[in-house]
Order: structure tokens, then C-alpha cells, then sequence
């Protein structure tokens, strides 16, 4: 024989049945503007990351220009030292 249950605990079970999936629903709402949130912030870093690496990369472009001017203006300083030493070139100041 089955367990026999009477209308009055049936009502009350559906209804608190009820109460607990409207918590649920409300949470599901929350939980569902919280993840658009995050998405957009996870959506700015990404573009902000974008943003730096663009940067880095044409800084990478410059350093290496900045390198070569360095390195023409080291070579021509010690292509000056050389040529004073053996005196093929001399400073004349006034």
C-alpha cells in the first residue's frame, strides 16, 4: 500500500515548491547580469590589451631606429678617438 498524503500537505509541498523555484528564478537573473557584467569588463580588458600591444609594438619599431642612430653615433665617436690617436685628424680650439 502506497503513503497517502491529504490535500492540505499536497497544497503546502506545491507551494513551498513554488516559493524555493521563484528564489531560483531570481537568482538566475542575478547570476545572468552579473556574467553580462563581467563580459563587458573581460570585453574592455581585451580592447585595452589591444590598445598596449599596438603601443608596444610600435615602440619596438622606434627602439630599434633609436638602436641604429646609437650605434651610427658610437662608431662615428670612436672612428673620431681612432683617427686623433694614429693623428690622422686633430682638434683645433680657438
Amino acid at each position: 500500500m502506497g503513503i497517502r498524503y491529504t490535500t492540505a500537505e499536497l497544497h503546502g509541498n506545491i507551494t513551498e515548491h513554488d516559493k524555493r523555484i521563484g528564489t531560483l528564478e531570481q537568482g538566475e537573473v542575478r547570476q545572468d547580469e552579473r556574467i553580462g557584467e563581467l563580459r563587458k569588463d573581460v570585453n574592455d580588458v581585451c580592447a585595452t590589451t589591444k590598445k598596449l600591444s599596438d603601443v608596444v609594438i610600435t615602440s619596438g619599431v622606434a627602439i630599434k631606429i633609436g638602436t641604429w642612430i646609437m650605434a651610427g653615433f658610437g662608431i662615428s665617436v670612436i672612428a673620431l678617438i681612432w683617427s686623433l690617436v694614429t693623428g690622422q685628424a686633430s682638434l683645433i680650439f680657438k
